[in-house]
């Protein structure tokens, strides 16, 4: 059992990455994606502590791409961070020539961080994702009518139907991929196969503090832009 989608404190969580793989532990996962803001930090830290405490859970590293037109694209199995504010099949392009696999985040939810159907069509016309995430807690019937439409029609594309939780406060599995097997590499055959199967988790946390709700908030708006700001000025020097 995978969780695809989590934030830490490298990006707008509220959580430790090393808080978020001893919790991912204690749940007893299988697999856990770190997919903070525009940033490797948080799942970096987090795969070296798995790793220095000899951990069950197997920690990908990964990262929630913002395109140009603020559509996210999760980026799994990745080796360096992918430039933020490209084109979806740019951004998806950089992903597969490092060997990630490219994953569109939480599509459909009529918001500016989430892809729309026509946007998705349209990038489909120059890009093929590996997976899409097609259950996560923030869906509600218009989203999964949508995507099921979509689905009919242009599941080839899309790659695997997956589930995760894009959770910002520790609080992961509350939507899971499910895998023939245990570790990073068998979920990675899992995607390519297109084998995965999303599920709602079973579990249930205590509702997030005001205080942590502030702490995410402040990350968000303010924190975040300060950071991609950064991020673009590097990319221009680099370029």
């Amino acid at each position: 059992m995978a969780e695809l989608h989590c934030h830490t404190t490298a990006s707008d969580g509220v959580v430790s990455p090393e808080e978020l793989v001893e919790i991912a532990e204690h749940m007893g996962l299988d697999v856990l994606a770190v997919t903070d803001h525009d940033t490797m930090e948080g799942a970096l830290r987090a795969r070296d502590h798995s790793l220095a405490t000899g951990a069950r859970v197997e920690v990908i590293v990964g990262m929630e791409v913002t395109t140009r037109r603020q559509d996210h694209i999760v980026g799994l199995f990745l080796e360096r961070a992918p430039r933020i504010f490209r084109s979806v099949p740019d951004t998806v392009d950089e992903i597969h020539a490092q060997g990630g696999l490219a994953v569109a985040a939480h599509p459909f939810l009529g918001l500016p961080s989430s892809i729309s159907p026509d946007r998705l069509r349209d990038a489909l016309r120059k890009c093929q994702f590996d997976g899409i995430e097609a259950e996560n807690p923030y869906m509600r019937k218009g989203s999964r009518d949508r995507l099921t439409a979509f689905l009919r029609d242009h599941s080839e594309g899309v790659g695997a139907q997956v589930g995760a939780s894009d959770a910002h406060f520790g609080d992961l599995a509350k939507a899971v991929t499910l895998f023939e097997g245990r570790g990073a590499t068998d979920l990675r055959r899992a995607l390519e196969k297109r084998t995965t199967i999303p599920a709602v988790g079973r579990v249930s946390h205590p509702k997030p503090s005001l205080r942590a709700h502030l702490q995410n908030q402040y990350r968000s708006l303010l924190r975040l832009p300060v950071m991609r700001a950064g991020t673009v000025w590097r990319q221009w020097r680099e370029a």
